[in-house]
């Protein structure tokens, strides 16, 4: 979701499969890892409205404000959380790079960020 806010490239798509990354894709990843880092979260609504107590957000009723399923609200929720967009970022690039350099094939899911 937050390569999509912030990359116009198509380079940054998840594979359905294993495979070895091109040199445009290493490039487009390591775009991607800066932009992160330069990323400055500005929320559309104001996420803490939707704590039901400490540290839980009620996801059904912030999915119903924005018009999106709950799991989609997560994700919004969790790209305001740098130190977690850059770590998910860093393990991406680190990936893709590791791919291009030695050819090798991985493959880059969508897991728990």
């Amino acid at each position: 979701m937050l390569a999509k806010n912030l990359m116009e490239s198509t380079a940054l798509q998840l594979p359905h499969r294993r495979k070895i990354y091109s040199k445009e894709e290493a490039a487009a990843w390591t775009m991607f890892f800066f932009k992160v880092r330069d990323y400055k979260p500005n929320p559309t609504i104001n996420i803490s409205d939707f704590y039901t107590s400490t540290n839980q957000i009620d996801y059904e009723k912030l999915a119903s404000t924005l018009g999106v399923k709950p799991d989609e609200a997560a994700s919004y929720v969790k790209t305001f959380d740098k130190p977690l967009m850059m770590a998910a970022a860093e393990e991406a690039l680190q990936a893709v790079r590791h791919s291009y350099q030695y050819r090798h094939l991985v493959e880059l899911v969508k897991g728990r960020v």
